[in-house]
């Protein structure tokens, strides 16, 4: 299912310059401003989060909802404030044993659409590990891609993009070049990007679709994959959580499981850092 891009880059750079006026906490009180408009006239997104929340067993009421836009908006304005200062964001629970393993043999680092997953990889720049290299689909239109190159700290920038858009042939051939160097590949893998590239698991009790590549791309050449879920505790703090998914005589299917149910498990824990606005069980 396609994903509507919604970026609105005047009001990135808006907050961005409110920021580096009066600071982190002004903005992060204006978030509560933003939220309370969704609650008032994004019903549909409201709609669209029903059947989520209903796999739960959770009546989504409408402060509920506002918290869920809330820490949405809080995750997003981290995506840009972590390129600037990354080291003022403070993620607890860093697994060393685990990094390490990517420092040794690269591998792919699987991310989700939860929690703080836009600045994940910025976190993992300030890190002592081998070059990254991020796929995805660069659907943002030119003003939003000038606001990016705009907050980069170039200083720390360790970070390629393996573009979608050049054809699912070129990038599989593209990352799996890069991990064969003992690079690192940070893939999304609960959006199917391709049909044809996709594969069943089971989520909440129901039958879903995710995104095939990177359990098959890691079974190919042999590569770890380090699942990595930040989990946003307040104001540029996060808990990092880091699981190693078990490959070793293991099927795609069986990895593919295996990612799902770990994505399912934290949800239960934290149900309002979801962020697939749309209806995932249709």
């Amino acid at each position: 299912m396609a994903v509507k891009n919604k970026d609105n880059a005047f009001g990135y750079r808006l907050l961005l310059f409110i920021y580096k006026i009066v600071g982190y906490r002004a903005v992060a009180i204006l978030l509560n401003f933003i939220a309370i408009y969704y609650l008032l006239f994004a019903r549909d997104v409201k709609q669209e989060l029903q059947s989520y929340y209903k796999h739960q067993n959770i009546k989504l009421t409408n402060y509920m909802f506002f918290k869920h836009i809330k820490t949405f908006a809080n995750s997003i304005f981290d995506r840009f404030v972590s390129r600037i200062d990354p080291n003022s964001f403070n993620y607890n629970g860093i697994n060393e044993e685990l990094l390490q393993i990517l420092n040794e043999k690269g591998g792919i680092v699987l991310l989700s659409h939860v929690g703080g997953w836009a600045s994940s990889t910025h976190n993992l720049q300030t890190k002592d590990i081998p070059p990254m290299n991020v796929v995805m689909q660069d659907n943002t239109n030119q003003n939003m891609q000038d606001v990016e190159q705009n907050t980069k700290d170039n200083k720390k920038e360790n970070v390629n993009i393996i573009d979608l858009n050049m054809g699912a042939f070129a990038a599989n051939i593209q990352i799996a070049n890069v991990l064969m160097k003992n690079e690192i590949v940070a893939m999304m893998a609960d959006r199917v990007a391709n049909e044809k590239r996709s594969i069943e698991v089971s989520f909440f009790g129901s039958k879903v679709k995710i995104n095939k590549d990177p359990f098959d791309i890691a079974k190919r050449i042999k590569k770890p994959i380090i699942i990595v879920h930040t989990i946003n505790k307040g104001d540029r703090n996060y808990d990092a959580l880091y699981y190693e998914v078990p490959t070793k005589d293991k099927s795609i299917e069986q990895t593919a499981q295996y990612y799902m149910s770990v994505l399912e498990d934290t949800l239960k824990k934290y149900p309002q850092q979801w962020f697939n606005f749309y209806d995932y069980f249709k």
